[in-house]
């Protein structure tokens, strides 16, 4: 029994032997590279202990409210606060940025305030500031100065603005389909949330989609909605298509919604019809009229029309190459007559070139080729034996009337 209690003994006694070994080689290791400070030292902490208000607005003032606490176990000295102002953020009193306190003992804790301006034009976020502090007090019996640094966060909540930024709208004919892209811009400082896109029926314009959802608009982005309508109308107008966009702010806050009215331009379309009215029998080398008429059949009527016709290759102008006609109400006509030379049989069309414009200021143009025929002499003369044969018939007549006539007169006067 003896000898195993010894054995025991002997046994704890090298066991703490080389833990105390170990102890010591691990203690050296330390010190070497950092000696530990004692526990008789200041240690200051600091954070916000008050945002007023919380969240920050763009454009509002905002008090911080800095909390300093000592936790160590010797009094800190000399303390300054400096807090570095970086955007969106501006002190109210720039000389400000640095506070001071003499001393901060054990325990105690001290409150500091910074009075700032935010930028208007702040979006919505969590921003840092660094505060530094510096401050002296008794480390392992002596006195050393410190500095730390600390990162504030400032929570600014601004608020969405949606605008209809633009509205590409083409202009489209009666009873038609047509899609249309609109430009929506949060210029705002905040996100829109649950943003909702109406489009109102209405009696002429009828969207195939009456809302459109789109989840998040960040500041200052623009997204772009494409909508396919239907033309319920045979009348040609500006037709109005009302927009009304509903969203809320980034705590679910309902905004106010705004609403727009575009302008769908209803047009009848490119309508005119280019015809050749009449003609006179034209032979090479002679002068005669061709002219030339134009009808509207569309809905609406056309405005300042104006024809235009160019010398050929075969054939010469006689006078001017422009006609101006003006308004052509719809289902209506005009005519206009261009006197020419043909300089060859082969003249056989003439080009015309109309332009004009629609009730919304719109400009047109259009070109066509016309035919028309110039007569050869063994045609002129075809066609002279009809006209010839009623003229000689009817001098005939009038002869024989006149022999007649000068007859019974001849005989009268010989009877008496």
């Amino acid at each position: 029994m003896n000898r195993f209690a010894l054995l025991i003994i002997i046994s704890l006694t090298l066991t703490a032997f080389h833990a105390g070994a170990a102890d010591a080689a691990v203690g050296t290791k330390i010190y070497d590279s950092a000696p530990p400070h004692s526990l008789d030292a200041p240690a200051l902490s600091a954070s916000i202990s008050q945002q007023i208000p919380y969240p920050a607005e763009p454009g509002e003032e905002v008090t911080l409210v800095i909390k300093t606490t000592n936790h160590g176990d010797e009094p800190a000295e000399n303390i300054i606060w400096h807090l570095n102002v970086q955007e969106p953020f501006e002190l109210k009193e720039t000389e400000k940025a640095a506070q001071t306190l003499p001393e901060l003992r054990c325990g105690e804790t001290a409150n500091t305030e910074y009075y700032l301006t935010v930028d208007p034009d702040a979006r919505s976020g969590e921003y840092t500031l660094d505060l530094n502090i510096t401050y002296s007090g008794e480390f392992d019996r002596r006195t050393l100065t410190t500095k730390s640094k600390v990162e504030l966060t400032i929570r600014v909540m601004g608020q969405p603005d949606l605008v209809l930024l633009d509205a590409d709208i083409p202009i489209v004919d009666p009873k038609s389909e047509f899609v249309a892209n609109f430009s929506i811009k949060n210029v705002g400082t905040g996100p829109a949330k649950n943003v909702k896109v109406y489009f109102k029926n209405q009696t002429s314009i009828l969207p195939k989609m009456s809302i459109y959802y789109i989840d998040t608009v960040a500041p200052g982005a623009t997204v772009s909605i494409e909508s396919g309508f239907f033309v319920d109308t045979t009348t040609p107008s500006q037709h109005p298509l009302p927009i009304a966009i509903h969203y809320e702010n980034e705590t679910h806050g309902m905004q106010p919604a705004h609403e727009y009215s575009v302008l769908v331009p209803v047009s009848s379309g490119n309508t005119l019809f280019i015809y050749l009215d009449s003609q006179d029998k034209l032979t090479d080398g002679a002068v005669g009229e061709v002219t030339i008429g134009i009808a509207n059949r569309g809905l609406a009527r056309v405005k300042h029309v104006v024809l235009t016709i160019a010398d050929g290759d075969r054939f010469k102008l006689i006078d001017t190459d422009t006609r101006y006609i003006g308004d052509i109400e719809s289902d209506d006509y005009d005519t206009v007559d261009f006197r020419i030379l043909p300089e060859s049989l082969d003249c056989r069309n003439v080009t015309v070139d109309v332009s004009y414009a629609d009730d919304y200021g719109n400009t047109y143009n259009t070109t066509t080729e016309l035919p028309i025929k110039v007569y050869t002499s063994g045609e002129m003369k075809a066609i002279a034996p009809a006209g010839g044969g009623y003229t000689g018939i009817i001098i005939v007549a009038l002869v024989l009337l006149l022999a007649y006539v000068f007859r019974k007169r001849i005989k009268r006067i010989i009877s008496k």
